[in-house]
């Protein structure tokens, strides 16, 4: 009976869980500048077999896995925002049951339900789960990969099935982001662990391939050079700000749960609190230091692992406690009680929500990336161009226009003329090269978005002063308190 009732339980989380994703996502709001990336690939896909452009150039490795996967939705569900946000809603509803499985393997069922309720209702999980994005399939792989590593140790052979498991889920992940290889820096990591624990040396030759694998990765994601895959490696940055406030002022309550998951481990399980730990601290120290300390997104994999220690420590701190008192369900009681006070503070600030929301933001923790409704602005594009083909759209970003206006030709007016893209549009950067656009097309539309983006503010207020103003748009519904903002400009209409 109490495998039932685990399962049940387990059952109304995941279907509370998926309903609050799908109820998003079913408001079919516009792609932002990554989304309307992958999307306009994962539709070449489904069009000509292969993620390119019509000029013929691609990404090549880079998000290819990611790519597929959103072209397969494509297929079945038609191509809508809907359909290509599916599969992060799925992916994020499963994550509900795999880390309470993980998590129960590993520890305990109490743990497995608190960790399952944190991935079930916390807003940065709701937040990815709703995004074309690949950040929530790496949360997936990253705990793929620390279960069969854990399983791995536990073992005397060293070529074994979890260790190749596990290896397996890191080099899937990195066919979904580059960010991937850092599982793959993960399992080198235990794996040489392993062989120096067990005097087993000569297996160290196996990370010359696995080495190899990443360089080449690395190579064929963008057509990166020599130069770029030595620069990863030399590059170090130090501001870490950002990464400060993210942590300590919206997630201090995440950190200290945490922490009390390693002392408890520290006791319990010391290989298990090493690996999480470990885990945690590689993700952080390559998103801050290595990738981008501006970006939080690229952290996200450590939460499920931050989930695990929190839920494993609050569970500790519950059963000291209840060794001091003698009612039945003490246990119970006090972690519900203990749960309560660590997460009133996030879920009183949003960050455990437990209602449907048209829009959960990315933006809720750092303001970032900017959501602005590009689908509606767009569609009024399409009526001021109407059936003239002698119009050309500037655009301060250059995966907006190939998503939403199909072949129409544009220019990216970007800070230096020189930005590579895939689309092989012409770059302009000076009121002089946007004058010499002027004079060989009659007619034209420019968006400006209302910050300091790619397109520099000497340039954008060139713009407002000698342009016919025709629009604004705001950000999507259900965003309002992030505001962004473009306005459209014309020519010749």
């Amino acid at each position: 009976m109490h495998k039932y009732k685990t399962h049940i339980i387990l059952l109304i989380l995941f279907l509370i869980g998926f309903a609050l994703r799908f109820s998003s996502i079913s408001q079919q709001l516009s792609y932002w500048n990554d989304e309307s990336h992958a999307a306009f690939f994962a539709r070449a896909i489904t069009q000509t077999g292969i993620p390119q452009t019509p000029s013929g150039s691609g990404t090549g490795i880079y998000q290819l896995g990611f790519y597929y996967v959103t072209a397969l939705f494509f297929k079945l569900f038609g191509i809508t925002e809907l359909s290509g946000r599916l599969p992060s809603v799925l992916i994020g509803s499963l994550l509900i049951i795999v880390i309470f499985w993980i998590t129960k393997k590993v520890s305990d069922t109490k743990s497995a339900f608190l960790a399952s309720f944190l991935m079930a209702f916390s807003q940065i999980q709701l937040a990815w789960s709703t995004q074309l994005r690949p950040y929530i399939w790496l949360e997936l792989f990253s705990l793929a990969v620390l279960y069969f590593s854990y399983k791995a140790l536990s073992s005397k052979k060293m070529v074994e099935k979890n260790i190749i498991f596990a290896s397996f889920s890191a080099l899937i992940s990195a066919f979904f982001h580059g960010t991937g290889l850092i599982n793959l820096a993960f399992i080198s990591i235990v794996f040489i662990y392993k062989c120096i624990r067990d005097k087993q040396y000569k297996y160290l030759l196996a990370l010359i391939p696995a080495t190899l694998i990443a360089a080449l990765f690395l190579y064929f994601s963008f057509g990166a050079g020599l130069a770029n895959i030595i620069g990863l490696f030399t590059t170090f940055h130090t501001y870490i700000v950002h990464y400060r406030v993210y942590l300590f002022y919206h997630y201090l309550w995440l950190l200290i749960g945490s922490g009390l998951g390693v002392l408890a481990l520290w006791h319990k399980n010391k290989q298990l609190m090493f690996l999480l730990v470990g885990f945690i601290s590689l993700i952080f120290f390559i998103a801050i230091f290595k990738i981008n300390p501006r970006y939080v997104r690229y952290s996200l994999p450590a939460f499920p692992l931050l989930y695990m220690l929190f839920a494993i420590g609050l569970v500790n701190v519950s059963e000291v406690l209840a060794k001091h008192l003698s009612f039945k369900y003490n246990k119970i009681i006090i972690l519900i009680l203990l749960s309560g006070l660590f997460l009133a503070w996030p879920i009183k600030k949003g960050k455990m929500i437990m209602q449907p929301q048209a829009y959960y933001g990315i933006n809720n923790d750092m303001r970032e990336n900017p959501i602005v409704d590009y689908k509606s602005a767009f569609i009024k594009i399409e009526k001021l161009i109407g059936d003239r083909e002698d119009v050309i759209v500037m655009d301060a970003w250059n995966d907006r226009v190939p998503w939403y206006l199909p072949d129409q030709p544009f220019v990216w007016i970007n800070r230096d003329g020189k930005g590579q893209s895939p689309y092989g549009e012409k770059n302009i950067s000076t009121p002089q090269q946007f004058e010499a656009i002027k004079k060989q097309y009659p007619a034209g539309i420019v968006i400006v978005e209302n910050w300091e983006s790619q397109t520099s503010p000497e340039m954008q207020d060139y713009i407002r002063r000698t342009l016919k103003e025709e629009f604004g748009e705001q950000t999507v519904k259900g965003n309002e308190k992030d505001s962004w903002s473009i306005t459209v400009y014309s020519w010749g209409l």
